[in-house]
């Protein structure tokens, strides 16, 4: 392999039209059904359910994002909970995703399995068991998230990567795609 690596760059589509359901479900106005529930005399709506599976209690991380561009330094995955990503403060944000059947290379992926969205600031993802991601990319710097965890995903991310920057511990699968393929990841961001 030479000093320089061959980077794939995806370009996230527009949320709004495309088929998520391979990664997972989208919590939204216009996406998740209105129930019959009748609250304040027609004042309010009420959308869902959606459901967050967790083999473990479920609990919420609140995430601060610092603006970090397009690169993709791993994708992770957690096999014993759903993962719901809810933005906080109307900014629009990118995800990058692959169905957790995924074919994989070297441990990792194939770069045809990969997807790239451009997501609505008052848009939620809960994302399968076992669907492969990045955190999202915030489009501003600070942007903020509440996303669901379980205390085997947390005390996972808390743990020291491997010299290949690679955790695979508790509920926590995350592979580097350089090490693993010799490729970066990059996505276009807006």
């Amino acid at each position: 392999m030479s000093n320089e690596t061959e980077t794939l760059t995806l370009d996230p589509a527009p949320l709004e039209g495309q088929d998520f359901s391979p990664f997972g479900e989208v919590i939204s106005l216009e996406a998740t059904p209105r129930l019959p529930i009748d609250l304040y005399s027609g004042r309010n709506a009420v959308h869902g359910p959606v459901v967050l599976e967790s083999d473990e209690t479920p609990e919420f991380i609140l995430f601060r994002v610092g603006y970090r561009g397009g690169d993709i330094r791993y994708l992770e995955r957690h096999t014993g909970m759903t993962q719901t990503f809810i933005p906080l403060g109307g900014d629009p944000y990118v995800c990058v995703v692959a169905a957790p059947g995924a074919p994989l290379r070297d441990g990792f992926p194939e770069p045809g399995a990969l997807r790239a969205f451009l997501v609505p600031g008052d848009v939620c993802l809960n994302l399968r068991r076992g669907t492969w991601h990045e955190p999202p990319f915030p489009t501003r710097d600070g942007q903020m998230f509440l996303i669901s965890s379980q205390p085997g995903v947390t005390r996972g991310l808390q743990a020291s990567p491997d010299p290949n920057g690679e955790v695979h511990l508790m509920d926590v699968d995350k592979r580097n795609p350089v090490h693993r393929t010799g490729r970066a990841l990059r996505v276009s961001m807006p």
